[in-house]
């Protein structure tokens, strides 16, 4: 999995030198969603999302640990850094963040890159849970949808297949020529 870093969205340095994350203490995923409608550019959205956190919140950066677009593409937050994203559990979970309304149907190339980044880091740490932010906030987040997902078990739509049936395209081609059968 190719996770976009910082450089790519144009992220302002944190305010202060970040802590990183204990791996042997990491046991949760959280899953967030941002609200707000759709954008279509990711990389200023991004960006405004950090200055919310650091200047109206006054945290350090960014809160989020990956933020994942509605395209699938996974973009790094803070990192394996200790995180703003979940009151009580920052130093003890990873935010996954998916960027957008999660009130709403969350297109499946979202879903696939947060069900492999989960997986990815339970490879790197203890997770023994993966939870909607509402578990253990007064919050609606990550959203009716998204949160209904998680408690589904994360069940993943078909991936499209990368090869394409050919016969479709003689089929097609066929008609277009007057053949027949």
């Amino acid at each position: 999995m190719h996770i976009r870093g910082r450089h790519e969205w144009g992220a302002e340095p944190p305010r202060k030198p970040l802590t990183r994350l204990d791996p042997d203490r990491v046991t949760d995923v959280f899953v967030h969603h941002t609200t707000g409608e759709q954008q279509t550019e990711i990389q200023p959205w991004l960006r405004s999302i950090q200055r919310f956190h650091q200047e109206s919140r006054g945290w350090n950066d960014i809160g989020y640990s990956y933020i994942v677009d509605r395209n699938g593409t996974v973009w790094e937050g803070r990192g394996r850094n200790v995180g703003a994203h979940t009151k009580g559990f920052n130093s003890t979970g990873i935010g996954i963040a998916y960027l957008g309304d999660g009130g709403e149907r969350v297109p499946d190339p979202a879903l696939r890159s947060i069900n492999l980044l989960i997986d990815l880091m339970a490879t790197r740490y203890p997770i023994r849970i993966v939870r909607g932010h509402r578990n253990v906030g007064r919050t609606a987040c990550p959203g009716e949808w998204l949160y209904g997902w998680l408690l589904e078990g994360r069940p993943m739509p078909e991936a499209p297949s990368p090869v394409p049936d050919v016969r479709d395209g003689w089929r097609r081609l066929g008609r277009l020529r007057g053949w027949r059968r």
